[in-house]
């Protein structure tokens, strides 16, 4: 083998080489930065911890990543200002304005596969206390009320823990699960029951994403990122509230106030059936309009537009279309009105409010 082949065979199996390193290994470089405090947490120097944090920071940083922190922030703009401003008046770190991030992306609708609902992914049997489910409502879609529920667990958290990655990670894992793992390890620390593999991998990746989305939201000019902008819009953050007493179609009420139908639909993703429960209900408004909404549920109540719902019982080979067309109202209104989605389908003898 000639001197030419050699050189080329020995810098091919060191490209190899380099290229198959595992990728999980995160060596710190002078553009890697040493990070020690992210969104009010500490972060330990421990090459475990600085590695499971860059592993994330990497990620978002690259290709299908970077889009994808982009397009979930845009997205969770809407309820992020509300967040800020509640953390800030609990004094709590603001790191977890992000958390919803890892929840559910923002997405007040988000159904995880084990059942957990809305933008902070709360349990059936985690609500107790905290949220309201009705046949009616389902607090858990509530961005806002959600997020106030959300917060006082973790306060609850933290006082039980006194320290918050495990705080968090308990909003994950469970407080009775983190007890236990707590129980049987000589350190009571998150990054050392992580590092020993004491706590379930989606708890433990759990903290270490939060603080990479974090660190890359406060400091995207270091990381090369483009981000969208903070809102500061009092839609978002600021509200009027109308106590209603019977039941009231959001439909016809925003007709009478001269409002599209959608923003209070929006205002009120608890809703189910895009009414209010025949009893009392706390009707959320944007600012400003409550004088507006008295006015219009006065005349509402002048036209007896107040009546007991409609219902249709669902007999053999109906559909929604066929429905739909019977009671004169459209697709999306029956879906809206019965908690369907368009993967829905109809059962025989299903009762569906109609109107």
């Amino acid at each position: 083998m000639t001197n030419k082949r050699l050189y080329t065979v020995r810098f091919l199996l060191l490209l190899s080489a380099v290229l198959f390193l595992p990728f999980t290994i995160y060596p710190q470089t002078k553009e890697t930065p040493v990070l020690t405090k992210i969104g009010g947490i500490t972060v330990p120097q421990s090459e475990y911890a600085q590695n499971q944090i860059q592993k994330y920071i990497d990620q978002y940083t690259k290709n299908f990543g970077r889009q994808q922190l982009y397009d979930v922030l845009e997205g969770g703009e809407a309820y992020r200002l509300y967040i800020r401003q509640e953390l800030k008046k609990r004094n709590m770190p603001p790191a977890l304005e992000y958390l919803p991030f890892v929840e559910s992306e923002f997405n007040p609708k988000a159904v995880s596969r084990s059942g957990a609902k809305g933008l902070w992914q709360f349990m059936d049997n985690s609500i107790a206390g905290l949220l309201k489910k009705t046949e009616w409502e389902d607090q858990r879609y509530d961005p806002w009320k959600s997020t106030d529920a959300a917060l006082s667990k973790l306060q609850e958290n933290y006082k039980t823990f006194k320290d918050w990655p495990i705080a968090i990670a308990a909003y994950n894992c469970g407080a009775g699960a983190m007890k236990k793992t707590l129980k049987e390890s000589p350190q009571k620390n998150f990054w050392y029951i992580a590092e020993k593999g004491l706590l379930r991998d989606q708890s433990v990746q759990y903290i270490p994403k939060l603080l990479a989305i974090c660190q890359l939201c406060e400091n995207s000019e270091l990381y090369g990122l483009s981000l969208p902008a903070e809102t500061e819009s009092p839609f978002f953050s600021q509200f009027d509230y109308l106590e209603i007493k019977t039941q009231v179609y959001l439909d016809c009420l925003s007709q009478e106030m001269k409002m599209d139908p959608s923003i209070l639909l929006y205002l009120n993703p608890a809703l189910l059936k895009g009414c209010t429960p025949p009893s009392a209900y706390t009707l959320r408004l944007p600012s400003g309009m409550k004088e507006s909404a008295v006015i219009a549920l006065a005349n509402l109540k002048k036209q007896g537009t107040e009546k007991p719902p409609i219902t249709h019982t669902v007999q053999q080979g109906e559909t929604l279309w066929s429905i739909s067309r019977k009671y004169n109202v459209s697709v999306s209104t029956l879906r809206t009105l019965n908690g369907m989605s368009e993967k829905d389908t109809l059962s025989i003898g299903k009762t569906l409010y109609v109107q």
